[in-house]
């Protein structure tokens, strides 16, 4: 068994929290090393079918199940970069009201708007967070018809792009480049300032020595298929690995205080809308726009659309909706989200160690607001001109009027009936002073260990609301420049 020495960091995963904690330490003259479970692509692996992506850049193909009352589907991402590599790259700051919360109910130090101001402004030039610059393709104009139909508010999520040419393969990876993930910006920046990076390494276990850990075994694939089990020292470990692989591994090495016990997500719930015109959101970008009407508990969205989502929503229903497979044209995918109310767990399955166990309890708050939800999002896309909406509901049929949509303001969706994803998951380790429900400190310091850190989506105390990367970047950056100012 091989042993690293790597100087004085070690960071387990390459997302959003990982790559930018590369990328400030490396600044520093630290020289970490990243590892990351999955591949490096490049753009040419980019962009291609569905399947193809799901297959090369997420975990478990994207098929990640969250077990509860109502399963939820998961998808997340597994490859040099993590999820900033398949996300459709919308930018939200942390709402001030949100850091309010999260300060009175956590004790959170330094997270009032004025202290992140200038992480979240230094982000935004590094990734270029901007609007589209160009005219707004079909699907964006008819939900904002359908919006100003309606009197409510919405915006345009500014996205991390340079120059997108809306050939919608977010998910596959930008094969343009224009997507500023983290492959394109902070992992190469911090390798060029002295990071390095093995992928192709799943962590198995952290090495314990009282209140210290001391280092890493992990599994290194090879090319051939072959498999290496090496071991990696350190002076200090930060574990980025996402909202369901951070608890994972800690519980996994016998770290367990408040590690994996109040995990939550956004859930998602998307319908199929068909419209006389032809829309073709198959080869466009996404629809740009969110509704701010119903937040923070409700958000309405524009969701990716091609051929294979399009089914997956239809066959909740497929004896009688498979026909409008027909008019793919003429439909896009919208959805609504619901600011998670419900807590989950997360801990390290006994059968195998990639299968992790997570639960979600959807609760009754969650169930009320995306039926508000489904009422208030179809009657939009009605007013939008929409012929007919189809929920991913079981025995659901289309919903072809506003008297059909209205009904579920009053009534609850059938929780056997719903079909329900998240691309959004955190809160699983939360950080702030208050030891007696943070997994960590308000910097990420894990409790009870002298150089443990977290530093991802798991460290986001409750649920923002919002989409997450840009919170996650935010306090990332504040915590591993606090880390390098300590040092």
């Amino acid at each position: 068994m091989k042993t690293y020495h790597p100087a004085q960091a070690l960071i387990i995963g390459s997302g959003a929290g990982g790559a930018m904690t590369a990328h400030v330490l490396a600044s520093a003259g630290m020289e970490p090393l990243v590892i990351e479970e999955g591949k490096r692509w490049i753009l040419s692996d980019y962009g291609n079918n569905c399947p193809d992506g799901m297959q090369k850049m997420y975990r478990r193909r994207g098929m990640t199940p969250i077990m509860g009352s109502v399963p939820i589907g998961y998808a997340e991402g597994r490859c040099y970069g993590g999820g900033t590599e398949i996300n459709s790259g919308f930018w939200h700051r942390t709402p001030p009201e949100i850091l309010l919360r999260w300060k009175a109910q956590y004790d959170l130090e330094a997270s009032y708007p004025k202290d992140l101001e200038e992480h979240f402004l230094w982000v935004e030039n590094q990734l270029h967070v901007s609007l589209y610059d160009k005219p707004w393709p079909a699907s964006t104009r008819i939900f904002a018809r359908g919006i100003e139909a309606m009197g409510w508010s919405y915006q345009e999520v500014p996205r991390v792009v340079e120059n997108c040419e809306g050939l919608n393969y977010c998910p596959n990876g930008c094969p343009g480049g224009a997507k500023q993930s983290m492959s394109r910006t902070l992992l190469p920046q911090a390798e060029q300032a002295g990071a390095k990076v093995i992928t192709n390494c799943r962590v198995k276990l952290l090495i314990k020595q009282k209140k210290r850990v001391t280092g890493v075994l992990a599994v290194v694939q090879r090319e051939n298929g072959s498999e290496e089990l090496i071991r990696i020292d350190a002076e200090n470990i930060f574990v980025c690995a996402g909202a369901t692989e951070t608890p994972a591994l800690l519980r996994r090495s016998g770290i367990r205080f408040h590690i994996g016990d109040s995990f939550r997500i956004h859930p998602m719930l998307k319908v199929a809308a068909k419209f006389d015109e032809e829309i073709n959101a198959h080869k466009s970008v996404l629809p740009l726009l969110q509704v701010k009407e119903f937040w923070p508990e409700i958000s309405l969205g524009g969701a990716f659309f091609a051929p294979g989502h399009l089914a997956m929503i239809l066959s909740e229903n497929w004896l009688s909706h498979k026909d409008q497979m027909n008019c793919l044209r003429n439909m896009a995918i919208f959805y609504v989200a619901a600011r998670g109310i419900g807590k989950g767990t997360i801990r390290s399955s006994r059968t195998g160690e990639d299968a992790t166990s997570i639960r979600y309890t959807l609760a009754r708050e969650d169930l009320g607001n995306l039926s508000k939800g489904l009422a208030y999002l179809s009657t939009l896309l009605l007013a939008a001109g929409a012929v007919a909406v189809y929920p991913s509901v079981y025995g659901l049929g289309p919903l072809n009027n506003e008297i059909e949509a209205i009904r579920w303001l009053d009534e609850l969706l059938p929780k056997s009936g719903l079909s329900l994803t998240t691309i959004h998951a955190f809160s699983s380790c939360p950080i702030g002073e208050r030891i007696d429900r943070c997994a960590a400190n308000s910097f990420g310091k894990v409790y009870h260990y002298d150089n443990l850190y977290i530093n991802d989506g798991s460290m986001i105390p409750d649920s923002p609301g919002v989409n997450p990367q840009g919170t996650i970047m935010g306090f990332a950056r504040r915590n591993a420049m606090h880390f390098v100012e300590e040092q």
